[in-house]
């Protein structure tokens, strides 16, 4: 084998794995894509998650608030009139 076609050869081998790497960057860049998509989405969802949450958290107040405000009025219905004689 020549020298010229020694480095033709070595041309083509250098060749064929540009053309490989190439491919496998255009898949990595797919696949981090594709990933970057999944991680908007799940971060989506967890905002979401965290505005049910505090709606959760500030009906449940609420209903604490109103079952208070129902006793105190029930006891202060029982209670007035037994003082006052009523």
């Amino acid at each position: 084998m020549t020298e010229s076609e020694q480095l033709a050869e070595i041309k083509e081998l250098i060749q064929n794995n540009n053309q490989r790497l190439e491919e496998r960057l255009d898949h990595l860049e797919t696949t981090t894509d594709g990933i970057n998509e999944k991680l908007k989405e799940i971060y989506v969802r967890f905002r979401e998650f965290d505005i049910r949450i505090e709606t959760y958290q500030k009906a449940s107040q609420q209903v604490v608030n109103l079952a208070f405000s129902l006793i105190i009025a029930t006891a202060a219905a029982i209670v007035i009139p037994a003082v006052f004689g009523k």
